[in-house]
Formats: structure tokens, sequence, C-alpha cells
């Protein structure tokens, strides 16, 4: 490429008088003589011009041709024909897959590339060659205390997701993600009452084991509805098993961002890519969906598979004969139900359908309220940044209107 600096303009001015004068019948030696360059020098460019007729006599660039970390044509072709690939769902082994940079450099590595590219190598190809999508600005950071998950089954969230079949009828699917290694279990029903909470529940736990925390959204089918002072049978079903339960923020999706980011994927990987007409086709593919997630999906924020992230770790299953001895009626037994809440205008905040004050000054901030059973009482914990150290605000009376059971032995063996 022609080098395009004001600086050479003179150096090609000389260079194609040099050549005119030698094409005018000067000799070489007069020509080197008024230009004060050698013989050679003349006789170069001269042969250069019949070389090239259309030449401007500018130096070339410099610039190098080839740079030793360039990705090479090779890599590049493969990683737009594994985008391709995994658009197309050309691969059934791949056909759950995302069609992300990460998908395709764990395929990379899958197929011994070496060297393998690294992710702003990958998506930097394929936004060269427009296979990307703009991303939206992130929303402004605010602290909200969240549970801690160190092992597996430590918290473990639990969404509803509605769809529609053609034809009017309603799928409810029930989806469950471990926080710390993304496992995940959904079933799927016709209702979303909360015999169907209870019965998802108890598959689930048989599946990935016992949470020591459950997570639920103000759902009516976890929260219990608009009834004041009252435990929902869920909630009674996790204390019943020694589970704690933590309820989200009010209308903050995005506190549960791990479930919303599985409920994501699953709806572009699942249904996106089948088409149902009936409930009863669904239960397979969607085993099949689960079984390549928690074995062969890694998260962006993890660096192995779900599977991979639960080994070494026991986990404690519920025995399906205990789960099908558990009653309808559950009685309340001692635990812990925790809620996340945003402090009101006025100093208040609210726990199952009942308000109470915790001050103006905390006006914006967000509270835990944690509900003691067998001590009967409701306290209110403030955290003003993480790992700082939590304050006790308030601690309320909350008297329950039936006796308080102690866990039973066998599920407290569950949670050792």
């Amino acid at each position: 490429m022609p080098h395009s600096s004001n600086s050479d303009e003179p150096e090609a001015e000389r260079r194609r008088w040099a050549v005119q004068m030698f094409r005018d019948g000067h000799s070489a030696d007069q020509i080197a003589e008024q230009f004060q360059r050698s013989r050679r020098w003349v006789y170069r460019w001269v042969a250069y011009q019949r070389q090239h007729p259309h030449t401007r006599f500018r130096p070339a660039s410099r610039a190098p041709r080839h740079h030793p970390n360039q990705t090479s044509r090779l890599i590049t072709h493969r990683i737009v024909q594994l985008r391709e690939t995994l658009q197309h769902q050309r691969n059934s082994r791949l056909r759950y897959a995302p069609i992300g940079a990460r998908t395709i450099q764990r395929e990379l590595v899958k197929r011994r590339v070496n060297p393998c590219p690294s992710l702003s190598t990958i998506q930097r190809t394929l936004r060269r060659h427009g296979l990307t999508q703009p991303t939206l600005a992130e929303a402004p950071y605010r602290y909200r205390p969240h549970p801690v998950a160190d092992y597996p089954d430590a918290v473990q969230a639990t969404d509803i997701i509605t769809r529609w079949l053609e034809g009017g009828a309603v799928v409810q699917t029930f989806t469950t993600v471990d926080h710390f290694s993304n496992a995940a279990h959904a079933t799927a029903h016709a209702h979303k009452h909360t015999a169907a909470a209870r019965q998802h529940l108890l598959d689930t736990w048989q599946t990935l084991g016992l949470p020591d925390l459950a997570q639920f959204d103000n759902e009516s089918a976890f929260s219990g509805g608009r009834h004041p002072h009252r435990l929902s049978p869920v909630v009674r079903l996790c204390l019943y098993l020694g589970c704690q339960v933590l309820f989200i923020p009010e209308y903050e999706a995005d506190y549960n961002w791990e479930i919303e980011s599985f409920n994501n994927l699953w709806a572009h990987q699942f249904w996106s890519k089948h088409y149902f007409t009936t409930r009863g086709r669904i239960p397979l593919p969607l085993r099949r969906c689960l079984y390549w997630h928690n074995t062969d999906y890694v998260a962006p924020r993890q660096t192995d598979t779900p599977a991979q992230m639960r080994r070494g770790y026991r986990v404690y299953r519920l025995p399906k004969a205990w789960a099908e001895r558990i009653p309808e009626d559950l009685p309340l037994c001692a635990g812990f139900v925790h809620t996340i809440r945003c402090v009101a205008e006025n100093g208040q905040v609210t726990f199952l359908n009942e308000t109470f004050p915790v001050g103006k000054r905390y006006h914006g901030q967000y509270v835990q309220l944690t509900l003691d059973t067998a001590a009967q009482t409701l306290t209110v914990y403030y955290q003003a940044q993480i790992a700082g150290e939590w304050q006790t605000l308030k601690v309320f009376p909350y008297p329950l209107d039936e006796p308080v059971q102690p866990v039973l032995e066998q599920f407290k063996r569950l949670h050792v």
C-alpha cells in the first residue's frame, strides 16, 4: 500500500523528473549529477516505471504484512462455521446450546484446536462478520443483601414461567436453580396452584437435593396470597423439612438474577426450538434439555458445568419414600422465614401482608425481616454494604395461632 505522507512528495517528484529526463534523451550520468544521486538510482526508477506504468513514485508502506498474534484464516473459518452450526441446529448434541462466544470456545477446546482463541478474539471475529447483537446498558447498581451460597444446595431459587400452546392450553413451568452450581430442575404443570408448587419442590429435592435455604418470589403459590399473618403450605413444607425460606423484594425480578438467567436461556434454547400442541409432549424434551444444561452448559459466571461444580460435595437428596409419606396438612415447625424489603418513604415495610415501622431514615434502603417461628419474633436487620456488619433495627413480637413443633430428626440429618 503506498505511503501517503506529505514528506515523501519532494522525493517522488525527483524520481518522476529523473525518469522523464531519461526518456527525453539525457544520459544517466547527467541526471545523477543534477539530482545528486547515483547512476544505479536512475536506472532503478526507470526500470520500476516500466514495470508499473501508473506508479506515483511514492515509497511503499513499511507496515508488516503478517502479525505473529493474528488469528489464522482457518481458525476464523471454524469460528464462523461453528456459529452457523449452532444457529441452524445442525448438530443434535448442540441443539440446546446457546450461540455465543463461550459455547464456541468450549467446542473448539473439545475439538482440540490449539491454540484455542480467547473469548475476546472469538467475540471480535463474530462482530467482524456481523454475527453479534448490540448489548444494552446496565442499570445503575444498588446494594441489596443476598444470601451466600458457598456449597451445593445452600440456596435454591424457584420461579414460575407461563406459556400458552396453540389452542389456548396453558403450561406453568416451575423452575429451580442452585445458586452455587447453576444446576437446574423444571417441571411442567397445568396450573400454578399450591399443589403444583408442592409437587415440583418434592420432585426437585429428590433430584438436586434438599436446600438449606429456599428462595421464592412473591407469587401467591409460594407466599400464600393476600391473607395477613398466614404461612402458606409451601412455607410450611420448607420448615417441615428443615429449610429456611427467603422471599425476594417485591416487583424486582432482577434480584433473582440466577434463575432469570436460566429462564432466558431456557426460553431461547428450549421453547424456541420446539413446537408443542399438548402438555403431554413436553416432559421428554424438557428432560433432555435439563440433562444438557446440567452436564454440558457452562454459565458465564462459572468455569465448569453444574455437574462438575457439584463433584466432591455431599448432596442430601430427599428419599422418595420419605417424600411420599409427607402429610398434606402440615404442622408449623420451628425455623426461619426471611424477606428482603425496600423501606418506603414513610419508613415502613410489609411482611406477610402486614405493615411494620422501621424508620424514615432508612427510606430507599433494603432491610431483611426474619421471622423466628420458635421464638415467635420478627427481627429487622440492616446491612449497609456487602461484607458489612448486620445491625438489628427492630424486634417485634409475632405471636402464632398454633403450636410450633420441632423439625423431625430424619430431616435434620439432611442438612448436616
